[in-house]
């Protein structure tokens, strides 16, 4: 039997780890989250010297806005490129484009009703004009935040942080020139503007040269999911986002009403420092999804190297974090270190029991089999927001810390035993190529 092409290449020269590859990759989309995070800090910086708070607190609303209509406008094809891609073979181009088409009509509908509505009455400009330059915002940034997934699914991350990071230094660059062109949108339109570089040349790289190589490989194993089976699976990862997009979002909510200004501030940077190392944790699941779903022959291979990746980071990161609490959030002032310590602390512990859930997830995703995901997303936010709005009036912010544990805690027995089940059933083989006949009967 012989061994699958890519089988004899993943090891590389040198004696490289045989997975190498996952790690590469994950470690790109960090750079990517890490680099894009640093020049939006300086962004911000910029706008809010060259600005008025009030056209800086309007356009941080008119891009929050659009964010969320481009996250809702993409139909969960950012994790369905990511799982498909791999094995879609000569139906890349058509797979592609027809999710582009689906995405952009849904942005157009959406985000019109949702323009012209007045729903948005409070931050955008009631001119026909830009309400329609909002619109077209929302719709590139839809296929901005989709080309990601589609370098991702075709493993060409590599391009990922030089595509964010460069758009992420234009629209810095663009900043102080469209806020004296225009005081009251320049920094909305700096910050949407530039998409349109990165669609032009993401775009012509991906249909020009990256699609075409991938459609010239061998035949993959696996099969597209049908029509029915897609909706299946684009319905469960919608939920789970609308639960992930929410979540957030309604705890600011919770904690201003409850506590205050100063109280979301201890807590909002403790929750800003724990989702660094979540990404990373979804950086890694990323990775393992696609190269596992390219290379299913080396399943457990890439499985043990994703856990090294994760445990690697987390261990050190979480036993660091809770000793230093106090120290690291002193840098963000002494009223965070006296009041957000313990609060960091939970939120860090939490996080391995955490990883035990994306663990599952990505095995989930494999297996075809999702709906347990937008499930267990349903009762973690359930018990999760019941222990915040039971003990929040007693505990404060520390009320958070709590449901974290709690429901991380949960999640972990439940998956835990699962997730070392489906583990035992992974296995590494010699994959034949397939380039015909003889490769058929050797199966």
């Amino acid at each position: 039997m012989r061994r699958h092409p890519e089988a004899s290449t993943s090891n590389g020269s040198g004696g490289r780890p045989w997975a190498g590859r996952l790690v590469k990759n994950a470690v790109a989309l960090m750079i990517s989250s890490g680099g894009t995070a640093v020049l939006g800090v300086a962004f911000w910086g910029v706008a809010a010297h060259l600005a008025t708070a009030a056209a800086a607190g309007r356009a941080a609303a008119e891009i929050a806005a659009m964010i969320v209509m481009a996250s809702l406008a993409q139909l969960s094809f950012g994790t369905i490129f990511e799982r498909f891609l791999p094995v879609a073979g000569t139906q890349t181009r058509s797979f592609v484009t027809r999710a582009y088409v689906m995405c952009v009509v849904f942005a157009l509908v959406v985000t019109s009703i949702y323009a012209f509505s007045g729903l948005a009455h409070s931050f955008l400009p009631s001119s026909l004009m830009w309400r329609s330059i909002f619109i077209l915002a929302v719709v590139f940034w839809t296929i901005f935040a989709l080309q990601d997934s589609v370098l991702i699914g075709l493993r060409a991350s590599k391009w990922v942080p030089v595509e964010n990071i460069i758009f992420a230094i234009i629209k810095l660059a663009l900043l102080p020139v469209l806020i004296a062109t225009s005081p009251n949108q320049g920094v909305f339109l700096a910050w949407s503007a530039p998409v349109t570089l990165t669609l032009v040349a993401v775009n012509w790289y991906l249909f020009a040269k990256r699609i075409p190589e991938h459609e010239a490989l061998k035949s993959p194993m696996e099969s597209l999911p049908r029509a029915k089976e897609l909706v299946i699976l684009a319905g469960a990862q919608y939920a789970t986002l609308l639960f992930s997009v929410l979540t957030p979002s309604i705890v600011t909510l919770v904690v201003i009403q409850r506590l205050g200004a100063v109280a979301n501030a201890h807590y909002y940077v403790p929750a800003l420092i724990t989702s660094s190392l979540s990404l990373f944790l979804l950086s890694v699941f990323r990775s393992f999804v696609v190269e596992a779903a390219s290379e299913p022959h080396a399943l457990r291979r890439h499985t043990n190297m994703a856990i090294a990746a994760m445990t690697a980071v987390l261990v050190p990161s979480v036993v660091l974090g809770v000793i230093f609490a106090p120290e690291i959030l002193r840098i963000f002032g002494a009223g965070y270190a006296a009041h957000s310590a313990t609060l960091l602390r939970m939120l860090l512990l939490s996080l391995p029991l955490s990883a035990v859930s994306i663990f599952y997830s990505a095995f989930a995703w494999l297996d075809r089999r999702v709906w347990w995901m937008a499930l267990r997303d349903l009762v973690s936010v359930v018990i999760y927001f019941g222990i915040v709005l039971w003990l929040i009036g007693h505990r404060g912010i520390l009320s958070i810390g709590i449901a974290s544990l709690v429901s991380s805690t949960l999640q972990g027995i439940f998956f835990l035993p699962v997730s070392i089940r489906r583990y035992r059933l992974t296995t590494n083989y010699d994959a034949p190529q397939d380039d015909g006949p003889a490769a058929a009967s050797a199966t």
